[in-house]
């Protein structure tokens, strides 16, 4: 991919043609993700006490007794990795670990919720200035096919963007519900979303809804590997700019930080402001 950085300053000397001198940022980025951050705490459950990380807003309140839903805790449940009915843990690949699961409950209820408020308050000049996004992804996997009437537990991401005030700003990233009845198999589905923080983003919310239908106790919805990731959308952050005229010339002093794979920096020159020449 490749970013370019237009910085435009316009120098007045008396008697003398306006000069327009432009500095370009020219970078390769051959990748912002690999080696990225993920902001989520406890991003597969796995983390003790189970439930760290995360808040619970609701959840079933009907005791699970059946194996392996005995084990849930705080929003999280040890799979067995029964393949009618309960899923194998997606991190691990296997029996074992720990997936999220919202518990038991009586029939039509929900939605129960789980969520995270991720301080992205470090980042707010960046953001009130449009280069930053982030990137959501998040596992579901909704494997019972049994209940009465066709319409089965379902599951669904959202992701809201809050100000300092808490209050949520532009638009959330909704899911589709996730279910049985609606297509989505019983293998673990991949949700992703990439979007630019609105100006004023202070926290970034991930929440986990379920919804519960006639085949109780157990809420047949399950999370695993949530990510979010901060992408930036320049190669280079410019630290300062300025320019000085001296006679016929001008000296141009930047500096930068945060460089990331930039290949090099060009400088150009206009007299139209429309077509540039390289400079230096």
């Amino acid at each position: 991919m490749v970013i370019k950085l237009l910085i435009l300053f316009h120098y007045f000397r008396k008697n003398i043609y306006m000069h327009k001198t432009l500095l370009l940022f020219f970078g390769t980025i051959f990748s912002l993700t690999i080696s990225a951050q993920n902001l989520v705490v406890n991003p597969g459950a796995q983390s003790l006490p189970r439930g760290t990380g995360w808040t619970v807003v609701s959840a079933g309140g009907t005791t699970c007794i059946p194996s392996p839903t005995n084990t849930f805790l705080n929003w999280t449940m040890i799979p067995d990795g029964d393949p009618l009915l309960y899923p194998w843990d997606h991190t691990i690949g296997g029996a074992g670990g720990v997936t999220f699961f919202s518990g038991c409950s009586v029939a039509n209820r929900g939605p129960f919720e789980l969520r995270q408020d991720i301080d992205v308050s470090g980042d707010a000049a960046d953001i009130d200035l449009n280069i930053i996004e982030y990137n959501f992804s998040g596992y579901i996997q909704t494997p019972v096919n049994n209940q009465p009437g066709g319409q089965t537990d379902q599951g669904r991401f959202i992701v809201d963007y809050l100000n300092a005030a808490d209050v949520v700003i532009g638009s959330s990233y909704t899911s589709s519900w996730q279910s049985y009845a609606l297509g989505s198999g019983a293998t673990w589905n991949l949700y992703t979303n990439t979007r630019q923080a609105p100006v004023g983003t202070r926290k970034v919310r991930i929440r986990m809804q379920t919804q519960i239908f006639a085949n109780t106790p157990a809420i047949n919805a399950y999370f695993d590997d949530i990510s979010l990731v901060k992408i930036n959308l320049l190669a280079v952050t410019l630290v300062s700019f300025t320019g000085v005229a001296n006679d016929n010339n001008v000296q141009l002093n930047w500096k930068v930080s945060d460089e990331i794979n930039l290949a090099q920096y060009q400088l150009q020159q206009s007299a139209d402001g429309i077509n540039f020449n390289t400079i230096a």
